[in-house]
């Protein structure tokens, strides 16, 4: 199955960067100009974002991407999948964190396949491209 690795350090611990990257709302420094809304929360109130929760992607006000957190580990991992209709099948997205020193190392890997000739590494390539860019920004403005 097709799939895309991208590898970002961060100066900043586990604890600081899964803060900065699981929620929803800091999903969209990460896919500029994507709007990422959560439209459901997960049913654990501590972690709106954590497994259960549901959010659209798209731009203004046509969201017609929806991913669901499958897996949540606080400071370790976040994983989820694509719902609905769509060319695209078999999607999984699953970002790590691991301690590097004084800082971390964020994977994040995707792997998806498309009923469509072509059409998966084309979609790859294109995020691949979105989140090495978005990742390289946040390391470098996360305070």
């Amino acid at each position: 199955m097709p799939e895309i690795n991208v590898r970002q350090r961060f100066n900043q611990s586990p604890e600081q960067v899964f803060a900065a990257l699981s929620t929803h709302a800091s999903l969209n420094k990460l896919f500029w100009p994507v709007q990422v809304v959560r439209t459901k929360d997960a049913t654990d109130p501590q972690n709106p974002d954590g497994v259960g929760s549901i959010r659209q992607m798209g731009f203004g006000p046509i969201k017609p991407l929806a991913e669901k957190v499958t897996a949540f580990e606080p400071n370790q991992m976040i994983e989820y999948i694509l719902l609905g209709k769509s060319p695209v099948r078999d999607h999984l997205g699953r970002l790590t964190f691991t301690a590097d020193g004084q800082g971390t190392l964020v994977d994040y890997h995707i792997e998806l396949d498309s009923s469509i000739p072509l059409l998966a590494p084309a979609v790859l390539t294109g995020l691949q491209v979105v989140i090495r860019t978005g990742l390289s920004r946040m390391a470098r403005t996360l305070a």
